[in-house]
């Protein structure tokens, strides 16, 4: 089995630089099922990070022209590598194999763990997009508290203490009005690795995103299952539809 993980911009050309596409197709693989392949790629136009609704957008024009080219390499389903799913039904409309969002993956399977749930993300100019995106998935009902720590992508790792105790702290105050598993609402956040520690912690499950992620696509891809076309049909115009004019 082959999962394609699609970062949605040149992560690799950012402060960060290649040694980060490396570092994150490692965790991948150490945790994919035997006999997962996992390969971490990137699109070549959109964003160094994502925390805007405007940067968001700017993501899916490279994700829908990626889209195409992986499933025709073989890949047995992608995942989106950004927590706030962009361009995801885009996404499964040009393609036969599953597509994955982040943020729904984790969502849902909070909402298996739990009667309501909660969302740790970065910073506040999130929120209301996820509040957002959580409406569009039909969990708004379920979704006690979205909460930020206030600290860009780019920087976590190199605060990741001072990131860990915020998401405590901010975890406990979403665990008060009344969530009783949370998520990660950040991919590299999910790269931190500290969801294990924040459910001993808090005392509630911490789901990581990029783990909920992979296990949906290689479940998917175990089951020979992917998105309905009756759900998210093909583009009358076909392939020609991911191509700018």
């Amino acid at each position: 089995m082959r999962i394609a993980y699609l970062v949605p911009g040149p992560l690799s050309r950012g402060p960060l630089g290649p040694a980060e596409l490396d570092r994150r197709q490692a965790f991948l693989a150490e945790h994919a099922f035997p006999g997962t392949a996992v390969e971490v790629r990137e699109t070549d136009a959109g964003p160094a990070s994502i925390e805007s609704s405007v940067e968001e957008h700017l993501a899916v024009p490279g994700i829908i022209q990626t889209m195409p080219g992986l499933e025709a390499e073989g890949f047995d389903a992608v995942i989106i590598g950004c927590f706030g799913d962009p361009g995801l039904p885009a996404a499964r409309e040009l393609v036969d194999i599953p597509v994955i969002g982040p943020a729904q993956a984790g969502a849902l399977m909070c909402v298996q763990l739990g009667e309501r749930f909660g969302i740790l993300t970065v910073v506040n100019e999130v929120v209301p997009s996820l509040r957002r995106l959580m409406r569009g998935y039909g969990l708004d009902a379920l979704l006690a508290d979205v909460r930020a720590v206030d600290v860009p992508v780019l920087e976590l790792r190199d605060r990741r203490e001072e990131v860990l105790a915020t998401l405590t702290a901010e975890g406990q105050r979403a665990a008060a009005a009344g969530a009783d598993a949370l998520v990660l609402g950040c991919m590299t956040m999910g790269f931190l690795d500290v969801a294990a520690e924040l459910t001993d912690r808090l005392g509630v499950p911490v789901v990581n995103p990029v783990l909920a992620a992979l296990k949906a696509a290689e479940s998917a891809a175990a089951l020979g299952v992917a998105q309905s076309k009756t759900a998210y049909p093909p583009p009358r115009k076909g392939e020609a539809a991911a191509r700018p004019v």
